[in-house]
This record gives structure tokens, C-alpha cells and sequence, in this order.
């Protein structure tokens, strides 16, 4: 009958709105509150105490978590709304001032999140910028020497024949060792246990622990071997000259190419 009653599995009850969104909301927010007081480690709230890179990621990751419990409180309140407007269109379902303190206890948790989406937003825009210019900087530090003209592509106008001839000249024995790189290659097998030789060197501008898996610790100031640039991730393995290699961050060091 179209004046009939809802049916229960309309999906369309308050109350049951309003249950699913409780049981993911509040652990949510207890598990943050176990998570800053655990251990009575000592860790910055803007994660300052990390690298640039690694303190930017956390940011992120933090702001998307506020947002997500904002979006989930901003549908509870709506949930109660409408529990509030069932109860005062039939008052045998509920009394509608037993209500409120949840619904005011839901828009003191809304004001919260937003205060702090607006904390993390100013935090995460910083350490962008600290970001980008460490990047900027690591760039501005990789001096590579120039190549030697007898490495450049032939230069193919023509004039200056006699700079054609010499490229040419110098271009014949890679072109008889390319024909000849079947051959050598059957050798280099014998090689590959032979340690990388370091692209470059650098120095640390900064100190660092390197107590996580893959890392290396270095001074301030200590002269490094490259071995691998930046893959895009903000981090760059290094060979410490007493021995080891692994991985710092490359917004710690002053880097040169050979």
C-alpha cells in the first residue's frame, strides 16, 4: 500500500545510519589517541624530527586521515538530524531532546577535525616547500663536467669537413668494438661480483642516524661515494669510506657527478 509503513530493509532508518557510522567513527579516534601516547616516544605532531620527504609523506597521510573522520562526524550529525526529525513527527519512537548532547558532542568533534585540517593543511604546505627547495638545491649541486668532444654525435651539416673527418675518425673504433660486443660479452659474467665503482661523491650537510632497515648513518660534513642518485623517492645510496653503504636522505647531502 503506498501509505503503508517503510519497509525496514528500505535502507532509509536513522537509527541504523546511524550505528554503521558510529562503529567506524570512534575507534578511528581512539586508535589516534593510543597512537600519539604509545610508548612515550618522543615525536613531534608536525614530524619535524624527520627528513623533509619522509616528514611531507606523514603529513599527507595525516591530513587524509582528519579528513576522512570529518567526513564521517559531518554524516553522523546528519544521521542524528534525522533520528531528531523521526522523533519529533512520532513521539512514541523517541524523546527528541535525549538527542542533543550527541548532536552537540558531534559538532564539537566537527569544529575539532576542522581546526586541525587546517593545522596539518599549513604544516603539509611547509614542508612542501622545504621540499621543493632541497630539491632545487641537491639539483644545483650536481656539477657534471662537460662531455669531451670526441664523445658527441656526428654533427651532420655540411660544413667544416675537415671537423666531420676527425668525428668520423674517432667514431670508427666504437663502431668495430660494437660489432665485437657479442664477443666481450660472453666475459662479463666473470665481472659481476666486483664491487660498483661510485658515480660521485658528496658531502653531508646535515647528520643522520640511519637506524631504519637500509639506511646509513653519517656526520655532518663526511665525505661520501656516490654509488646510486635519487630514484625520485628523496633518498640516495652511499659508500662510507671505513666501509658500508646504504641508503640517506638526498636533501642531506651535497652531491657532485664525476
Amino acid at each position: 500500500m503506498p501509505n503503508g509503513p517503510p519497509s525496514p530493509r528500505s535502507g532509509l532508518d536513522p537509527l541504523a545510519i546511524l550505528s554503521e557510522i558510529s562503529k567506524s567513527v570512534k575507534p578511528r579516534l581512539a586508535s589516534f589517541r593510543s597512537l600519539r601516547g604509545s610508548r612515550g616516544t618522543v615525536v613531534t605532531e608536525d614530524f619535524s624530527h624527520l627528513p623533509p620527504e619522509q616528514q611531507r609523506k606523514r603529513l599527507q597521510h595525516q591530513l587524509e586521515e582528519r579528513n576522512r573522520e570529518l567526513q564521517k562526524e559531518v554524516d553522523q550529525r546528519e544521521a542524528l538530524k534525522k533520528m531528531k526529525d523521526v522523533y519529533e513527527k512520532t513521539p512514541q519512537m523517541g524523546d527528541p531532546a535525549s538527542l542533543e548532547p550527541r548532536i552537540t558532542e558531534t559538532l564539537n568533534n566537527i569544529e575539532r577535525l576542522k581546526l586541525e585540517v587546517q593545522k596539518y593543511e599549513a604544516w603539509l604546505a611547509e614542508a612542501e616547500s622545504r621540499v621543493l627547495s632541497n630539491r632545487g638545491n641537491s639539483l644545483g649541486r650536481h656539477v657534471r663536467p662537460p662531455d669531451p668532444p670526441a664523445s658527441a654525435p656526428p654533427d651532420g651539416s655540411s660544413n667544416n669537413n675537415a671537423s666531420q673527418d676527425n668525428k668520423e675518425s674517432s667514431e670508427e673504433p666504437p663502431s668495430e668494438e660494437s660489432q665485437d660486443t657479442p664477443i666481450y660479452t660472453e666475459f662479463d659474467e666473470d665481472f659481476e661480483e666486483e664491487p660498483a665503482s661510485p658515480i660521485g661523491h658528496c658531502v653531508a650537510i646535515y647528520h643522520f642516524e640511519g637506524s631504519s632497515e637500509g639506511t646509513i648513518s653519517m656526520a655532518e660534513g663526511e665525505d661520501l661515494s656516490l654509488m646510486e642518485e635519487d630514484k625520485g623517492d628523496g633518498w640516495t645510496r652511499v659508500r662510507r669510506k671505513q666501509g658500508g653503504e646504504g641508503y640517506v636522505p638526498t636533501s642531506y647531502l651535497q652531491v657532485t657527478l664525476n
